[in-house]
């Protein structure tokens, strides 16, 4: 990867030294995160379809998606305030791997929709690894290249969902419903192993201090902007991975197109991350990004119910991936802007937490409201929370603008 200038609608006065990493570091560490990602999302594309086919109520199939964020709401700010007071990103890394491996298999083996609900919690707990993951690699690049760090691993995060929905699709038609858990579970225990070529200088290890802590959890940065991706994800998790495929299944859709249908949103998201920088926070400034990405989302997503067609869909979730492609890098390195690197665990595990507020809330909330009202309420729903999302980004602090 080619050096490009500073970022500069963002750029980080910090202190903190830094030094580039060894030669094929990143390459690995892309890897790693290509792996992690097929470890989770190669069933989700038939997750919810599988469920209902085992006999799930919408209220089930809720609880089993949602199950997914609801670990990481409980888990991701301990586990960044664990690996700050730790100096260490790498073991929690590996453990991640094996919790999805372990998951993987769960689901594979899980004789009733209820029992999905439990291997899904545990893919949940290995997700929180993702806090380690960014915070790790933005130490591979200087500081004020923060949104260039995290474009490329959103990047590397859309396109390995992508790739991962669109096998499992293909693994489910031609090898069956639990094809995709097998592989999940087999990508989660290879990637434990990659994990352990991972570069990282550890820092010293240090005390907790609840007081520092506060104060980083305090900045109006961090909070609106861990808002507006809960709200953000909440439509994610309802509106794409959730129950859209589904809705799909009911227009016609084969399990190809299911992997099909994730996989456009997903590689439009990566395109958007990926130049996310270049484009948008540099043309526009952060702020602006995130309000005209989300109203955007708000769109297309009201529009889903009133489709016929699921090449109509494949449209509405490749405006929708660009959308949030492009908020989410900008939205991710905002959280750590100007905060030490001792701290960025810490920070980055709140916003993640946050957000697993969406992740959680959406099935649930959205799996009662389509088993009272149908598809249409659903997705309407989803789309006035979509539009709280651009409510809350204009709370974002008015420094932000380009």
């Amino acid at each position: 990867m080619s050096e490009e200038a500073p970022d500069c609608s963002l750029s980080d006065p910090s202190t903190d030294t830094w030094s580039p990493p060894p030669k094929g570091a990143r390459a690995c560490f892309l890897t790693c995160t290509s792996i992690f990602w097929f470890a989770h999302y190669t069933y989700v594309p038939i997750l919810a379809p599988y469920a209902e086919h085992r006999g799930g109520s919408f209220e089930i199939i809720g609880l089993i998606v949602s199950a997914y964020g609801l670990a990481q709401l409980i888990l991701r700010l301990p586990l960044g305030l664990l690996s700050d007071r730790l100096g260490r990103r790498k073991p929690f890394i590996s453990l991640g791997f094996f919790a999805a491996g372990v998951a993987g298999l769960g689901l594979a083996l899980s004789p009733s929709p209820e029992w999905m609900v439990v291997a899904r919690f545990v893919s949940g707990i290995s997700a929180c690894a993702w806090v380690a993951f960014t915070v790790l690699y933005s130490t591979y690049y200087p500081p004020h290249q923060l949104v260039r760090a995290m474009g490329h691993i959103a990047f590397c995060n859309g396109l390995s969902i992508m790739s991962a929905s669109f096998l499992g699709g293909i693994l489910a038609d031609h090898l069956g419903w639990l094809a995709p858990f097998w592989g999940s579970a087999l990508f989660g225990f290879a990637g434990t192993l990659l994990s352990l070529f991972l570069s990282e200088q550890p820092s010293a290890p240090e005390r907790l201090s609840l007081r520092t802590s506060l104060t980083i959890l305090k900045r109006p940065t961090l909070k609106w902007a861990s808002i507006v991706a809960a709200l953000g994800i909440y439509t994610v998790f309802t509106a794409g991975f959730g129950f859209l495929p589904n809705f799909a299944i009911a227009l016609g859709a084969t399990k190809t197109q299911l992997g099909i249908l994730s996989s456009i949103t997903l590689l439009m998201g990566s395109i958007a991350g990926l130049n996310a920088n270049r484009f948008a926070a540099r043309l526009l400034g952060p702020r602006k990004s995130i309000v005209i990405a989300y109203s955007i989302a708000t769109l297309t997503i009201a529009i889903i119910p009133h489709t016929t067609s699921v090449y109509h869909l494949f449209l509405l979730q490749a405006c929708t991936g660009f959308a949030r492609g492009t908020a989410y890098p900008i939205l991710m390195s905002l959280v750590i802007l100007d905060i030490p690197d001792r701290d960025k665990a810490t920070a980055m595990g709140f916003f993640q937490a946050v957000y697993s507020i969406g992740m959680f809330l959406g099935p649930v909330v959205s799996g009662q409201i389509g088993g009272m009202f149908g598809y249409t309420a659903l997705f309407t729903s989803s789309a006035l929370v979509a539009a709280a999302s651009v409510v809350a980004a204009f709370k974002l602090p008015k420094s932000l603008e380009g």
